[in-house]
């Protein structure tokens, strides 16, 4: 299953948008960012900062009883 931070990485490419331009972008610096993705260390927080700086949306899914998603 894929996680958070590898499709955060494809909403970077989908957005044209580079790891060093989202630190600036959130106010954080290249390598903080970078040390956070690659142990994929973010709280649920920094995640929807992180997608709202690249203009998306953050929806989380579980529903069942059975409305199914996950």
């Amino acid at each position: 299953m894929i996680n958070l931070t590898e499709k955060l990485k494809i909403a970077m490419i989908k957005q044209n948008v580079t790891q060093t331009r989202l630190a600036k972008l959130t106010a954080q610096t290249q390598n903080n960012l970078s040390n956070k993705m690659s142990h994929n260390d973010f709280k649920l927080s920094e995640y929807q900062r992180l997608v709202e700086a690249l203009g998306c949306t953050l929806e989380i899914h579980i529903v069942l009883p059975n409305g199914e998603k996950l």
